[in-house]
């Protein structure tokens, strides 16, 4: 279950781009947007179908990644913590 357990969960991306940074042949790297995914699962912690992307087996999701998805990031925190990320609602003004 996303948001209250301690699961550690790993990169998907849409996108993948070889690493030209290192000698070493076939290392991948994601482009783009990094979404949490926990293995087993079809869908990211953001509810985006996944079954397609490539899963960076070796990247766990950082939530202070400038890449991570703003969606999977608030629902890895518990659930006390997303309800005072909920906008607020504008204060209802005497007439």
């Amino acid at each position: 279950m996303p948001g209250g357990n301690r699961t550690q969960y790993l990169v998907v991306a849409m996108h993948k781009v070889r690493d030209r940074s290192t000698g070493v042949p076939m290392r991948w790297l994601p482009y783009g947007v990094e979404h949490a995914w926990e293995p087993g699962r079809r869908l990211t912690l953001c509810g985006q179908w996944m079954g397609d992307w490539p899963v960076f087996w070796e990247r766990s999701f950082v939530v202070t990644s400038a890449q991570a998805c703003p969606d999977c990031v608030e629902a890895t925190l518990p659930p006390d913590s997303r309800s005072r990320l909920d906008p607020r609602q504008p204060s209802a003004r005497p007439a």
